[in-house]
């Protein structure tokens, strides 16, 4: 027993000693931090634009994929603040140490202040062993907390993929397409959201259902607690969190975070410096006037002005929205333009058109294609399997002597008219022969009706996107190829199109694009892009 006590005051002391000496360490994890939250920009503006293009619209996944974007954002903000803060933080109370080196505490008196502020400044600043005091406190309590912010962050970004990773084990177990499956994963995501809420509401008022005091309710509480502790890692942080909660100096902290995470995320960002009020405003592209946008160059959409101003600028790739022109001055005769193909366009293709779509949308794994048969392709899959096997059964016949006799004669005749070809030797060969021969002519009608259903896709989508330059129409011109832009691997359609019968000058290209809405007229909403572009 006195070892164990005696063992406790060693590691307290050792504590005692590592806590007054934990400024260095903050110092170093802070400057490293920093550098590296600085450097993973790029990286996060890459991870958000993927998720942008490859967000699949009408699907679990995209409000789970706007989620994580802003939560992303969000952090990668809050952490910078915290580190830049804390760093200046611990540079004041550096400083602070190496003057009161220099100078030792305040003398008010020698400042020759007023009674009054002689005695507000006593009052109010005290000596400067307290200033240094608390900023050591401050420093402390901001490092701790930028760190309980990052669990935080961590444990709901656990949350999400578990959530993520539920629903699609329902879809692979259950399904989307009947009526009773849906009702099975709508019951179950209502429950698991519903019971999460629950927790949430619990973590955010410091445990208001921890402190009921009914004995069944803290036991099934208890059960629902400790699973969502484990699918979010909670229990890692949970001592630092309960330790900065128990004292009212750090508990300040955390009922700030709130009101600091949206003054962060959504009050600062949105503050301007307008130096040209009578410029007009550019909004995005698809959301422009037909009569205003058609005055506007908007770099992003040509492929020209958009790699010069990355070159010559730090910002940032964007994706394209809806088309990009390869040149705002175009000088050959022929030009190229970018349709993108984006998430929107699926349901337009699948309930305008009834094309089946080649896989599911939304998020899966490698392991499970996805894959949508095409009713037509898997009908003659199967007539090849059929006709395959029905050959097969024929040799087996032949080979065992118990074909019908004219069904051998033709086969006989078959083989002896194919003798002339030295590839075949013998029988076997000429079974084998005919078996590949079979695959390659059912294979061949195979390719021919996915290409025919690769042509159908190609002209819904140049139906939904009509061009038009000076208001005349160059969809017949276009010859078109699916195409994966090299900006930002968007997907979509690369057209090229005759540019030797327009004249030098300023000209408009004009895309009007329609869009699959089950609450409009027809079902169909049509948008209009305009790109002006010179010809020299």
């Amino acid at each position: 027993m006195l070892d164990e006590k005696k063992k406790k005051n060693i590691f307290a002391e050792w504590l005692e000693k590592l806590q007054q000496e934990s400024w260095q360490l903050e110092l170093l994890i802070s400057g490293f931090a920093l550098f590296g939250i600085w450097e993973s920009r790029d990286i996060l503006e890459s991870f958000t634009n993927f998720l942008a293009v490859n967000n699949p619209v009408k699907s679990d996944a995209s409000i789970v994929f706007k989620v994580v974007t802003q939560m992303l954002r969000a952090a990668w903000l809050v952490f910078f603040t915290n580190l830049l803060i804390h760093v200046i933080m611990r540079g004041l109370w550096i400083g602070a140490i190496g003057l009161r080196y220099v100078s030792g505490d305040i003398d008010y008196d020698k400042l020759k202040y007023s009674d009054s502020f002689n005695k507000y400044f006593k009052e109010k600043v005290g000596g400067f062993d307290d200033y240094i005091e608390r900023l050591e406190k401050i420093c402390s309590s901001i490092f701790a907390y930028t760190f309980l912010l990052f669990f935080i962050f961590l444990s709901f970004a656990f949350f999400i993929i578990f959530w993520i990773i539920l629903v699609a084990l329902l879809n692979y177990l259950f399904g989307s397409d009947d009526s009773s499956s849906f009702a099975i994963s709508f019951i179950v995501n209502t429950v698991f959201g519903f019971l999460a809420f629950f927790v949430f509401i619990d973590f955010i008022t410091l445990g208001l259902f921890k402190k009921i005091q009914g004995k069944n309710f803290s036991k099934i509480y208890g059960y629902i607690y400790r699973f969502y502790s484990f699918i979010t890692l909670s229990f890692i942080y949970r001592p630092l969190l309960y330790n900065f909660l128990d004292t009212k100096y750090t508990r300040r902290l955390f009922w700030f975070s709130i009101p600091y995470l949206l003054l962060l995320t959504l009050v600062l960002p949105n503050f301007i410096l307008e130096a040209n009020p009578h410029f007009p405003k550019i909004k995005r592209q698809f959301k422009g006037d037909n009569l205003i946008s058609k005055h506007i160059v908007i770099s992003n959409n040509y492929d020209d002005l958009r790699e010069k101003n990355l070159a010559i600028s730090n910002s940032s790739r964007k994706r394209i929205r809806v088309i990009s022109l390869s040149n705002y001055e175009v000088t050959n005769n022929y030009a190229s333009v970018f349709i993108r193909q984006a998430g929107i366009d699926e349901e337009l293709l699948s309930n305008k058109y009834n094309i089946t779509p080649y896989r599911k949308s939304g998020l899966r794994h490698n392991l499970f294609k996805g894959k949508v048969r095409d009713s037509a392709i898997l009908n003659l899959e199967n007539l090849k399997s059929t006709a395959l096997l029905k050959l097969i059964k024929q040799h087996r016949a032949i080979k065992k002597d118990s074909l019908n006799s004219k069904l051998k004669s033709n086969f006989m005749k078959r083989f002896n008219a194919s003798k002339d070809d030295k590839s075949i030797l013998n029988l076997d060969d000429y079974m084998r022969y005919e078996r590949d021969s079979m695959r390659k002519v059912w294979n061949r009608r195979i390719e021919k009706e996915k290409e025919k259903k690769l042509l159908q896709i190609q002209l819904s989508l140049l139906d939904a996107n009509q061009i038009l330059i000076d208001g005349v129409s160059y969809n017949d011109s276009l010859k078109c190829k699916f195409y994966i832009h090299p900006n930002m691997n968007e997907k979509g359609l690369l057209c090229y199109f005759p540019t030797d019968s327009i004249n030098k000058g300023e000209h408009l290209l004009t895309l009007n694009y329609k869009i699959y809405d089950k609450k409009a007229k027809d079902s169909i909403i049509i948008r209009t892009v305009n790109i002006p572009f010179w010809k020299f």
